[in-house]
């Protein structure tokens, strides 16, 4: 468990909490200064400083937006959420550019642009992007059209010792069939504040009540794809 805050750090951590679920992306620390009437931004670097020693976020390559919530107070009782990330392997990078491209692909077809692929010892089984308006299916989100896929080709479906790279972090649907299909491994680009249930409101994937817990690494090429959605959303405004 992280350890116990102090009521401006626990401040701090709720303003990056509800700025994230507002826009999507965290704040800057001029603007955790200017919503909390902090003037030193020394100050607040401080404070996310010791939020990070305390394992409450960590702090990303991004020089401007370079916070990430990995464990988020519990409330009404609830337990906080707590996450594993690993550092990204030599290859992601490479992977999640092309998942980033089915997602380009899935925005050509009015799709929300996520895209995702699965891979084993480096060759891809399945790759795709959301289907949910093409196929009036709210469940064709990328990672189930990708695991659907590559189900087929494996004796029960178990699809062991793989990665997903997905450009989105998964919602609770997505999450759960990870983690029933057995997959070791899953990368994703950005997170989702509003539906993600791989670190941003719950972690189903790492949850030690489940039966398997998936191996987990996030922001890479979080930049692009969060430029891609955020470009796609605002076209529709």
């Amino acid at each position: 468990m992280p350890e116990p805050l102090t009521e401006l750090e626990r401040g701090v951590l709720d303003c990056v909490i509800e700025y994230v679920q507002r826009h999507m992306y965290p704040p800057t620390v001029r603007e955790i200064g200017a919503t909390l009437d902090i003037r030193s931004t020394r100050s607040v670097s401080d404070h996310l400083r010791s939020l990070e020693r305390k394992g409450w976020i960590e702090r990303t390559r991004s020089r401007s937006r370079g916070i990430r919530v990995i464990t988020t107070p519990g409330s009404r009782g609830t337990a906080a959420v707590r996450v594993a990330f690993e550092p990204a392997q030599p290859a992601d990078a490479g992977w999640m550019q092309r998942a980033l491209a089915r997602a380009r692909a899935a925005q050509e077809t009015d799709e929300v642009p996520v895209g995702a692929l699965l891979v084993r010892d480096g060759v891809v089984l399945a790759e795709g992007g959301n289907l949910t308006r093409t196929l009036s299916d709210p469940t064709a989100h990328a990672e189930m059209v990708v695991i659907r896929k590559a189900a087929v080709l494996e004796a029960g479906g178990r699809l062991l010792e793989t990665t997903l790279y997905v450009t989105l972090e998964p919602c609770a649907m997505c999450a759960g069939a990870i983690v029933l299909a057995k997959i070791d491994r899953l990368v994703y680009a950005t997170g989702d504040p509003r539906t993600g249930m791989c670190g941003s409101l719950g972690n189903i994937v790492q949850d030690r009540r489940m039966n398997h817990r998936v191996r987990m690494t996030a922001g890479v090429l979080e930049d692009e794809a969060t430029t891609l959605l955020r470009g796609f959303f605002r076209a529709r405004r």
